[in-house]
C-alpha cells in the first residue's frame, strides 16, 4: 500500500538539530505538505527556517505550543520532567492536493486579511473561494494565539467558503503575558498572523470535535467586558459573582486552584449547542477568558464531565467514519483539556486516549470550529487509509 502519512518526533534544547531531526524523518521525493509544532521553547526561527529548507519544494506550515502530542512522547505523560519536543505530521502522494494562503498583520484588518488568505489558498488549487467543493475541500487553520484579532480572523476564514469544513487552532505558548505564540510558513516565524491551509482530497475525511464539559443550572449575564476580559457578571464584580454562581451548586471555589481554576468553564449556547470560554486566569476581580465575549451575552456555567470516556469514544467514532483504519489524525487539543487532566490526575490516560490513533498534534490556545473560536475542546481532522 502507497504511504498516505507518516509522523515524526525529536526532543532536544538544540533548535535546529530538532528540526533537522524531523526532517530526516519525514523527507521524501513525494511529500506534498508537513504540518510541524514545536515547544515554545526551541527557538521558532530556527524550526521554521531548517524545515522548511530541508522539506523544499513541499510547504511547512505549524507553529508554537506548550505540548506536542504524538504517541511516541505518550510515556512522558505525568512525569515531572517533560523533554522539549517537536513533531510533524507529513501527508505524501497524488491522494492530496495542497493551497496555502497567509494572513499578516492582523491588527491591520484580521477579516479581510482572512478572507484574502482563503483566496489564496484556492488559487493555488486554480479555484476561487465560492468554487470549492465541500465533497472535496476543506480547511486548516493555524493561527497566532495571543493576537487580540483571532475571532475575527475565525469568522474571516470560515465565512470566505462557508460551504466547506474549517477547523483549526491556535498557537501557543506559556501563561506569562509577555511571551509570544509563534505560527511559520514557507520558512518563515511570523506573530500576529494566521495561515489557511485547504486541502483537496477524495479520501475519506471526518472532522473530530470532541468536548466533554457538561452545563450546570446556573447562568449569568456578561454586564462589563473587553474583549477577553470579564469585569462585571449580573451587574457584579465577575470573581466575586463567579464564587456566589458555584456556592449555588454546592461548591467552593478553591483559592488554592487560582490562578487556573480548571473545574469550572463558561459556555455560550448558538443554536443549542455549547461554544466553551476556559477561565485562563483571575485578577483580582476581573476574569480573563481564552476567547472574547461582550455585554449582553449569557454564559452557562460549565463542569467536567468524562474527559477519558468522551475523548475515546467521539475518536473511535471518528475511526468508524473513515472507514476503521485512520492513515492520519491532526490534532488541536486545548491546552485547557491538559490544565484539567493535570489536576485530576489523569494526565497519562488522556496520553494514552491520544496514542491509540496515529495521532499528530499540539495543545492549542483554543480551537476554531467554523467561523467561532472555542476552548476545552479536541478539534482533530481524521483521514481515512483507503475509500
Amino acid at each position: 500500500m502507497l504511504e498516505l502519512a507518516r509522523q515524526a518526533v525529536a526532543t532536544g534544547t538544540d533548535a535546529e538539530r530538532v528540526a533537522a531531526a524531523l526532517v530526516e524523518q519525514l523527507r521524501a521525493p513525494d511529500l506534498r505538505i508537513a504540518f510541524v509544532f514545536a515547544d515554545w521553547r526551541l527557538d521558532p526561527g530556527a524550526i521554521a527556517r531548517v524545515a522548511q529548507r530541508g522539506l523544499a519544494p513541499a510547504p511547512v506550515v505549524g507553529g508554537t505550543t506548550t505540548g506536542v502530542i504524538a504517541a511516541a512522547l505518550a510515556s512522558a505523560g505525568g512525569g515531572d520532567v517533560t523533554p522539549l519536543a517537536a513533531a510533524g505530521l507529513g501527508l505524501y502522494g497524488d491522494w492530496v492536493r495542497v493551497g496555502i494562503g497567509v494572513a499578516p498583520e492582523l491588527p491591520k484588518s484580521a477579516l479581510g486579511r482572512s478572507r484574502d488568505a482563503v483566496e489564496h489558498a484556492a488559487a493555488a488549487l486554480g479555484a476561487r473561494a465560492p468554487e470549492l467543493d465541500p465533497a472535496r475541500h476543506l480547511g486548516v487553520t493555524v493561527v497566532d494565539g495571543r493576537s487580540g484579532h483571532v475571532e475575527s480572523f475565525c469568522i474571516g476564514s470560515a465565512a470566505a467558503a462557508p460551504q466547506i469544513r474549517v477547523i483549526g487552532g491556535c498557537a501557543a505558548t506559556d501563561v506569562e503575558p509577555a511571551r509570544r505564540a509563534y505560527i511559520w510558513v514557507h520558512g518563515e516565524a511570523l506573530v500576529d498572523a494566521g495561515a489557511v491551509i485547504l486541502l483537496e482530497t477524495e479520501l475519506p475525511v471526518y472532522v473530530v470535535t470532541s468536548a466533554h464539559l457538561l452545563p450546570t443550572a446556573a447562568r449569568t449575564v456578561v454586564t462589563g467586558a473587553a474583549g477577553r476580559v470579564v469585569t462585571e457578571l449580573d451587574g457584579k464584580p465577575a470573581a466575586g459573582r463567579l464564587r456566589e454562581l458555584v456556592r449555588q451548586l454546592g461548591d467552593e471555589l478553591d483559592r488554592s486552584e487560582l490562578p487556573l481554576p480548571t473545574r469550572y468553564a463558561f459556555a455560550r449556547y448558538v443554536a443549542g449547542a455549547p461554544y466553551v470560554r476556559s477561565i485562563t486566569y483571575i485578577d483580582g476581580e476581573n476574569i480573563s477568558l481564552a476567547s472574547a465575549v461582550e455585554p449582553g451575552h449569557v454564559l452557562r456555567l460549565m463542569r467536567p464531565g468524562d474527559l477519558i470516556g468522551t475523548t475515546r469514544r467521539d475518536l473511535a467514532a471518528a475511526a468508524e467514519r473513515v472507514g476503521g483504519t485512520m492513515a492520519a489524525l491532526l490534532a488541536m487539543s486545548c491546552v485547557h483539556r491538559h490544565w484539567e487532566a493535570a489536576a485530576r490526575g489523569i494526565e497519562r490516560e488522556l496520553a494514552e486516549a491520544y496514542a491509540a490513533y496515529p495521532m499528530i498534534g499540539y495543545q492549542s490556545a483554543g480551537e476554531q470550529a467554523g467561523m467561532l473560536l472555542v476552548n476545552h475542546t479536541l478539534t482533530a481532522l481524521a483521514i481515512g487509509a483507503h475509500r
